[in-house]
Parts: structure tokens; sequence; C-alpha cells
């Protein structure tokens, strides 16, 4: 029988999280998406991001349901592509999917950007200004889909978890 993994992708807006998802799904696995409900069950047009912060709450508990239904289908790769961090949202996914036989392992964004922000996020009380810059091209580059503010991607870099395991995750306590 084939390993079944779920992958929890863990990164900023517009650092390559959705391509790298689609990538570790393959052909055959699944990609679990809080940001498709808002293309496919908001508005009258998928190819639209309708981002309404009033249904935050509906559309992670749509993207839960469309994860276990996939881990309950035995979907051999399925990607959990969200900011991943240590709370209790992220730990829901990671205690089903290893209570259904799944292994569970932390995925990141490759590209180029993200490889250089990552190491800046090790060092984010140096390297402050930096990330600053960051969130700014971050938030430019995300303008057309999500819209993500400069502030709020600089909020995400500061409470960045560089260290974050599996493990942690699985369990983490309030």
């Amino acid at each position: 029988m084939k390993d079944q993994v779920v992958y929890l992708m863990r990164g900023l807006p517009s650092c390559g999280k959705s391509r790298r998802a689609r990538e570790l799904a393959g052909a055959c696995g699944v990609v679990c998406e809080t940001d498709q409900f808002f293309h496919t069950q908001v508005g009258e047009n998928p190819s639209k991001y309708d981002y309404d912060a009033e249904r935050l709450d509906e559309a992670r508990q749509w993207n839960f349901r469309q994860f276990t239904e996939a881990v309950d289908a035995r979907v051999s790769s399925i990607v959990v592509n969200r900011g991943n961090g240590l709370n209790k949202d992220t730990q829901q996914y990671a205690q089903y999917a290893v209570a259904r036989g799944y292994t569970v392992l932390l995925a990141e964004p490759d590209s180029p950007w993200w490889q250089e922000i990552r190491v800046l996020l090790k060092y984010k009380d140096v390297t402050g200004p930096i990330l600053d810059d960051w969130a700014e091209k971050l938030a430019k580059k995300n303008r057309s889909t999500h819209r993500t503010p400069a502030k709020t991607i600089r909020r995400w870099m500061a409470n960045w978890n560089s260290e974050i395991t599996v493990d942690d995750i699985l369990k983490f306590q309030n």
C-alpha cells in the first residue's frame, strides 16, 4: 500500500504555497485551501476571489470538511494549504490525519524569494527593516488576488515560528 501523507503547507502570501501544494499533491492528490471557498462558494465567478471576512469561519469549516472527506476516502497525498502555525486549527488537521494512519509532514514553498524570507524570519529580531520591505513587496504581489495588506503580512512575520514541528502541533496546548 502506498504511503498516505498529509502535508501542512506553511508560508506567507505570494511566496509560492499554492504552486508547491499542487506539486506535492500530484495528479492523484488533493489540495485543501480555505481560499478556494472564496472562489467556489462565494460570488458567481469561480475565477474571481470574493473574500468576505464575515464568512471566514464558514470557509475554515468548509475546508476542514473537504479535508476529512479526502482523508476518509484514503486519498494518498493531501495538502492543507493554509498558514499552518502552532494553533488549534492546525492541530485539528494533524490529529485527524494521524488518527487515521496518515504521515503528517510540514512543507514550505520553494520559491527563491521564500528561501530568502525564511532565513530573515529566523533572525527577525535584527532583520525587521528588511522584513518590512518584503511585507510591502508581498502585499503588492498579491494585490490582484488576495489583497492581503502589508501590515497583516508583517504581523504574520512577527508571529512566525521557524522551529515548529509536527510534534509541536500535535501536542499544542492553549
